[in-house]
């Protein structure tokens, strides 16, 4: 019997119903997400080998880049990723965001058995080193001779020891007479401390609940201008209130003259580093490991 030619068949495409605009952009829809997902997983093994051989941690900006130029809202889901493949009560390697940045870091509950491996003893610091360094942290950026106002001796010891081990550096000149070096915190401060940025410094209110809850006893309030009590030297590591207590807010005098000499514009990193100390008189201190 010979077919109907105005009849399509039911394998003819054209004799499918219309589909709307809508339904074809949910049937897009699905598989996109699903895209997505694999691209933010193939993204998060490659940015876990990136952390794995650098050595230093990789700038947000930079992360964004060597992925393929992502959004900051996808760098961050990716990152997310791998936080959760690294969980800090099971994993031995954790991903945390310091110095504005990402990197691989072993879990803190395990550094006694990770010093074991090396022979190389931590960094110590000296209280007065301690005291510049809280100073400068704070009130960043500022002068050498509005660090000993805080302070109330002289800190050029301390500023040279400091910029030796690259926890403060020169972030310019203050434009006064007499042109002085102006002091800031390093990323090498914020990757030692392990912050994400300065504004992961503890409050006042924090570190005064530290200090009670340390010490077991309430801490009472310091009125400006009266200096807290001398704290015993010591290192880091045994102390970490050391750095809270030398935070104490005495304001700033009123600006002089300053002691600090002109310095040629073409000044070497070294100038740099031995800038802190000239015409300062005796420091306060010797280096440490002298």
């Amino acid at each position: 019997m010979e077919e109907n030619p105005t009849k399509p068949k039911s394998s003819d495409p054209q004799g499918d119903e219309p589909i709307s605009v809508d339904e074809l952009l949910k049937q897009d829809v699905e598989p996109e997400e699903e895209q997505s997902g694999v691209i933010l997983s193939r993204a998060a093994s490659i940015l876990e080998s990136l952390l794995l051989v650098s050595a230093e941690p990789l700038p947000f900006e930079k992360v964004r880049q060597l992925l393929g130029g992502i959004s900051k809202a996808e760098a961050q889901e990716v990152i997310g990723l791998l936080q959760a493949k690294y969980p800090s009560d099971s994993s031995g390697i954790l991903v945390e965001e310091v110095a504005r940045g990402v990197q691989l870091r072993t879990n803190p509950a395990n550094q006694e058995h990770v010093k074991k491996l090396f022979d190389a003893k931590p960094p110590r610091f000296s209280r007065a080193a301690l005291e510049t360094l809280a100073i400068i942290a704070y009130k960043q950026p500022l002068t050498r001779q509005e660090i000993e106002q805080i302070r109330g001796v002289d800190c050029a010891g301390s500023l040279k020891t400091l910029m030796e081990r690259r926890l403060v550096k020169v972030m310019g000149k203050k434009d006064v007479p007499g042109r002085p070096f102006l002091f800031g915190t390093s990323r090498e401060f914020m990757e030692t401390f392990s912050l994400g940025s300065l504004n992961d410094l503890p409050s006042m209110r924090e570190i005064e609940e530290f200090l009670a809850a340390s010490t077991a006893t309430p801490v009472e309030a310091v009125l400006p201008g009266v200096p807290l009590p001398a704290i015993p030297d010591g290192g880091i590591e045994q102390g970490g209130d050391e750095l809270a207590r030398s935070l104490v807010e005495t304001g700033h005098g009123p600006e002089g003259a300053q002691r600090e000499a002109r310095i040629p514009a073409d000044v070497t990193e070294a100038d740099l580093v031995d800038a802190a100390s000239k015409e300062a008189g005796e420091p306060d201190e010797t280096p440490d490991g002298d």
